[in-house]
C-alpha cells in the first residue's frame, strides 16, 4: 500500500525539475501524475478478478514487480515519453496491489475483530505513504536529482517480495470468470476523458482532436455501463449503483481524493514557482497537510464507533471547502502561516473523509456485496485522484497564459520580450536562471491566479460532496431511524 501510494504525492514533488530538465510544457505537466493513476483507475476492479482467478499472492507479486520495473523505468528516462511508459507500468502494478493486498488481509484474518484492526492499518498506511510522498521526494531532490525519487519503490520491492513469499499463502478461486469488454471500455473511456482535459487545457476544448477525445470518451463509458448491466460476473456492479446512498458514497470517495491530491499538486507549483521554494523545503512545508492528514485518519478510524461515516464526510468534506477558501489569502510574498493554516485544515479534512468512505459504501449494501463496494471505492478514489492532476493541470494552465500578458504588460515589459517568454512558458521552454527585469514577478502573479482558480474548483467540488453527503447520506438515515 505504501508503494501504491507513494507514487501518487512523491511524483508530484519531481514536477517542477522535470519540466525543466525535459522541457515538459505546463499544460502537460499533469500526465506525469496522471498516467500513473489512470491506469490504477482503469485496472484496479480486474485486478481483484486476476487475483481471484490466477492467485492474490501471485498477482500481488506481480504488481509490486509492475510497481518497482516502472520506477525503474522512470528513473532511467531521457525524454517525456519513457516517463509516461513508466508511470503507466507502475500504474498496472498499483492496479494489482490495491486490491489483492485488501483481498490477502480478509482471507488471512478469519476473526472480525482482528480482521478490522488490519484493516484499519491497510487504510492508514495510504495516508502515510501520501503524507510522506514529498519529504522523500523532496529530500532526494535536494541530495541527488528527481530520477533518484523513483528508485524507492525499487528498494521497497527488494523488501516486501521474500517477506510476502515467506508469510502469505496463496488463495484463489478456480474459474473465476474475467469481464475482458468491461475491461477494455474502462480504459478507454477513462484514458479518452483524462486525455480530452488534459490537452484542452493547451489547445483549447473546442478543437477536432479535443472534442472527438471527449466525444469518444462519453461512448466508451456509456457502453461501459451497458456491458456491465448484461455481464453475468461484471467488473463493476453498475446495479448497485442504482442506490442513492451508494452511488452518493463513490462519489463523495472520489471527490475526499481528488480534493487532497489537488491541493497538493497546486501547492506544489505555487510554493516551487512563485516563492522559490526548494524540493525539500516545499516537502517540509506541507508536513502541514500530512501530518494532520495521517492524524485525522487515525481519529476518524475510533471516531467511527461513536459517530456515523456519513456525519464524518459531511463535516471533512465542509472543512476541506472552507481551507482551500483560506488557501486563496496566498500570495507571492504571503507568510507561510496562511499557507499552514489552510494545508492543516486540508489535512484535517480529507482524513475524516478517505477512510470512511469506505465504511460509508459498505454500510448501505449487503454484506455478500462487502468485497464489490469496497474495490468500487478505491476504483472511484482514483478516478478522483486523476481528475485532479489533469483538470487541475488544464486549469492552472489555462489561467497562467490568459493571465501572463496582462501581468507583463503592467510589470513594463518590452512587447518583443512578453513574447518570449509567453511563447517558452506556453512550451515548456524556460529556464531556472535569472530573469529579465519584471518578469519574475509577472510570472508568479500569473501563476498564483491559474492556483487560486484551482482552489475555487476544489472548494466547489468539496462543498458539493458535503451537500450530497448530507442529502443522501445522513438525513436518509435519519429518517430510517424509528422515533
Amino acid at each position: 500500500m505504501f508503494m501504491s501510494f507513494i507514487e501518487v504525492t512523491a511524483a508530484i514533488s519531481t514536477l517542477r525539475a522535470m519540466q525543466i530538465d525535459l522541457h515538459v510544457a505546463t499544460a502537460d505537466l499533469s500526465w506525469i501524475s496522471s498516467t500513473y493513476t489512470l491506469v490504477v483507475a482503469a485496472g484496479v476492479l480486474s485486478g481483484g478478478a486476476f487475483g481471484e482467478r490466477f492467485g492474490r499472492r501471485r498477482v500481488f507479486l506481480i504488481g509490486v514487480a509492475a510497481l518497482a520495473a516502472g520506477s525503474l523505468v522512470v528513473a532511467a528516462s531521457d525524454n517525456f515519453t519513457q516517463v509516461l511508459a513508466g508511470r503507466a507500468l507502475s500504474g498496472i502494478g498499483g492496479a494489482l496491489v490495491l486490491p489483492t493486498s485488501l483481498a490477502i488481509i480478509t482471507t488471512s484474518f478469519t476473526d472480525p475483530r482482528e480482521r478490522g484492526r488490519k484493516i484499519s492499518v491497510w487504510v492508514s498506511v495510504s495516508g502515510f505513504g501520501l503524507a510522506l510522498g514529498p519529504l522523500i521526494g523532496g529530500s532526494l531532490l535536494e541530495l541527488y536529482s528527481w530520477h533518484a525519487v523513483y528508485l524507492v519503490n525499487a528498494v521497497l520491492a527488494v523488501i516486501t517480495a521474500p517477506i510476502t513469499l515467506f508469510a502469505v499463502a496463496e488463495t484463489r478461486i478456480p474459474g473465476r470468470p474475467l469481464d475482458w469488454p468491461g475491461q477494455f471500455l474502462a480504459v478507454i473511456g477513462l484514458g479518452a476523458l483524462v486525455a480530452g482535459i488534459a490537452v484542452g487545457g493547451r489547445v483549447g476544448y473546442g478543437t477536432a482532436g479535443v472534442i472527438a477525445l471527449l466525444v469518444t470518451a462519453a461512448v466508451a463509458l456509456s457502453a461501459l455501463v451497458v456491458v456491465e448491466l448484461r455481464a453475468p460476473t461484471p467488473m463493476l456492479n453498475v446495479r448497485m449503483m442504482r442506490a442513492t446512498p451508494y452511488l452518493t458514497a463513490l462519489v463523495v470517495a472520489a471527490a475526499g481524493l481528488f480534493s487532497f491530491v489537488g491541493v497538493t499538486f497546486l501547492e506544489v507549483q505555487f510554493l516551487q514557482r512563485v516563492q522559490g521554494d526548494a524540493p525539500l523545503e516545499t516537502g517540509l512545508r506541507l508536513l502541514a497537510a500530512m501530518g494532520a492528514f495521517v492524524l485525522s485518519t487515525t481519529a476518524a478510524s475510533r471516531l467511527g464507533a461513536r459517530i456515523s461515516p456519513a456525519k464524518l464526510l459531511v463535516v471533512g468534506t465542509s472543512i476541506t471547502g472552507v481551507a482551500t477558501l483560506l488557501l486563496l489569502l496566498q500570495r507571492p510574498d504571503s507568510s507561510y502561516l496562511v499557507t499552514a493554516t489552510g494545508l492543516v485544515l486540508v489535512g484535517l479534512g480529507s482524513g475524516l473523509v478517505i477512510a470512511p468512505s469506505t465504511s460509508a459504501a459498505l454500510s448501505v449494501v449487503a454484506p455478500q456485496s462487502a468485497p464489490a463496494a469496497s474495490a468500487a471505492v478505491t476504483a472511484f478514489r482514483q478516478v478522483g485522484s486523476v481528475l485532479a492532476t489533469a483538470a487541475l493541470g488544464a486549469v492552472l494552465s489555462i489561467n497562467f497564459i490568459d493571465e501572463l500578458p496582462g501581468e507583463l504588460s503592467t510589470a513594463g515589459v518590452p512587447s518583443r520580450v512578453a513574447d518570449v517568454v509567453v511563447d517558452k512558458a506556453t512550451n515548456g521552454a524556460g529556464g531556472s536562471g535569472p530573469m529579465p527585469t519584471g518578469v519574475s514577478s509577472a510570472i508568479g502573479n500569473a501563476f498564483t491566479d491559474g492556483v487560486h482558480t484551482g482552489m475555487l474548483v476544489i472548494s466547489a467540488v468539496s462543498f458539493a460532496a458535503a451537500l450530497l453527503a448530507y442529502l443522501f447520506l445522513v438525513r436518509r438515515r435519519a429518517s430510517a431511524t424509528p422515533q
